[in-house]
């Protein structure tokens, strides 16, 4: 059995990992674990098994919705960050929802920080493996890992429910009143009528009406305490416009470049520096090839003639260079 050590230690040698050509999926990772397909969680399996921790994550995983469920089912699960510690395996929902079923994915905590946020190492992270600060806006939960120096799961899940106690109750019950009317005595204890509170307020929200307060109710009642009547999608931070540094070197910065130019052709994208399915397609189409989302060797000769680069169907630094210099010159 390994340690937490043991696991961080092989994430932090895989930062810097990408994919060659960028879009491809194609790595020394996805080598490894027998397939070319998005790689958060092959990241994860991979650093765990280098390791010695593969059993303690529950098992080899790429499909990070079944991985958060094995979490679940062998009662090593916690929704939000309460008591979140280095080595947890922690899960995103980028849309907001904060269900498991929409977890879309993940990485390993390497640092907790006292204003809430957190410092993970990331797989798949715009085409790379990357350490990113983290808040709780996109987080589902997280899994513990049976390291063999893991620490004990906080007492509860994470979800407030009858015979839930304390100070968050307390909030829930004051947040009830402001948004409900509840007239909620503000005691700390969820009883009956806190949980028929809940559930009044889930169904006026449209949510699950279970009476229970987790992740989704609570990126409810935040949109709700602010006067919205649905969750607000998390914002992208993409980089900054300006001058690209010319060093081969495919990363955010070159991606939201990219996508504000493929923009002023006609492209709707979101600009947040992640090179995802939609800009994928959208590069595609401009270079006049088929617009599957794959990266292949068709969409990189056609790139390549495009910036002007040598043309041999392999995506490398020479021929990010030439993008990002077509890029600063507005001729891309």
């Amino acid at each position: 059995m390994g340690s937490v050590e043991g696991m961080l230690a092989q994430m932090r040698k895989l930062i810097g990992t990408g994919e060659n050509p960028p879009g491809s999926n194609r790595n020394h990772i996805t080598k490894w674990y027998g397939f070319d397909g998005p790689w958060c969680d092959m990241t994860v399996s991979y650093a765990a098994a280098h390791s010695d921790n593969l059993s303690a994550i529950m098992g080899k995983y790429a499909y990070t919705v079944a991985h958060a469920q094995a979490f679940q089912n062998k009662g090593r699960w916690h929704y939000g960050l309460g008591g979140v510690r280095p080595g947890d395996v922690v899960f995103f929902d980028w849309s907001g929802t904060r269900r498991i079923g929409n977890i879309d994915h993940v990485g390993v905590v390497e640092a907790v920080h006292s204003n809430g946020t957190i410092t993970t190492i990331e797989g798949n992270t715009s085409d790379q493996c990357k350490r990113v600060r983290r808040n709780s806006s996109t987080i589902v939960g997280y899994g513990r890992p049976a390291y063999g120096n893991a620490k004990p799961l906080p007492p509860t899940d994470g979800i407030l429910r009858r015979g839930s106690k304390g100070a968050a109750v307390k909030t829930l019950q004051g947040n009830l009143n402001k948004v409900m009317g509840s007239k909620l005595v503000v005691d700390g204890d969820f009883g009956p009528a806190t949980e028929t509170a809940v559930k009044a307020f889930q169904k006026k929200y449209g949510l699950t009406v279970d009476g229970e307060y987790g992740p989704a109710s609570a990126a409810m009642m935040k949109a709700a305490l602010k006067g919205g009547t649905k969750p607000q999608k998390p914002t992208p931070r993409p980089p900054a416009a300006g001058k690209l540094v010319v060093d081969g070197k495919f990363g955010p910065a070159t991606c939201a470049a990219m996508q504000r130019a493929l923009n002023k052709h006609g492209a709707t994208l979101t600009v947040d520096g992640a090179f995802g399915p939609l800009t994928k397609k959208a590069l595609q189409r401009h270079l006049k090839v088929t617009a599957d989302g794959v990266i292949g060797p068709n969409t990189v000769k056609a790139l390549q003639k495009k910036v002007g680069a040598g043309v041999d169907g392999e995506w490398g630094s020479d021929t990010t260079r030439h993008l990002q210099q077509a890029l600063n010159a507005g001729k891309f």
